[in-house]
């Protein structure tokens, strides 16, 4: 099994156990767990779900250099799991300008690098 199918599995199974921790936490009063907003986990859950699917499909579908595998990687599971913390600490991108940057920095890489996937999957066609 290649390493982006492998990776896009585990974003998919913390997608499973994080839409069960949605699932009762939505039943509880506010504040349960300490979460303090229920809408930031739902987004962490839906972009493990979305990032760990479109890292399965691209491991399915075309070798791809292990440089943009990398970057995909470290970028999405950055991505998703950051979102759902963002249920506990909702301002932490906004608290220091690092943490915007490194948020920016993952969501820019992810692109840049689903751009290059995009490319090289054209090259080895």
């Amino acid at each position: 099994m290649k390493f982006l199918t492998q990776a896009g599995l585990v974003l998919l199974s913390i997608g499973g156990l994080s839409g069960m921790l949605l699932y009762v936490a939505l039943d509880k009063p506010k504040g349960w767990l300490a979460i303090k907003q229920t809408s930031r986990l739902r987004q962490g859950h839906v972009d493990a779900l979305i990032i760990g699917t479109i890292l399965l499909a691209l491991g399915a579908l075309a070798p791809l250099p292990m440089s943009i595998s990398w970057v995909l990687v470290i970028s999405g599971f950055y991505t998703s799991l950051a979102t759902g913390a963002l249920a506990w600490w909702p301002d932490w991108a906004t608290k220091s300008r690092l943490g915007w940057w490194i948020d920016f920095g993952s969501l820019s890489s992810f692109a840049l690098a689903m751009t290059a996937a995009m490319i090289s999957s054209f090259a080895t066609a």
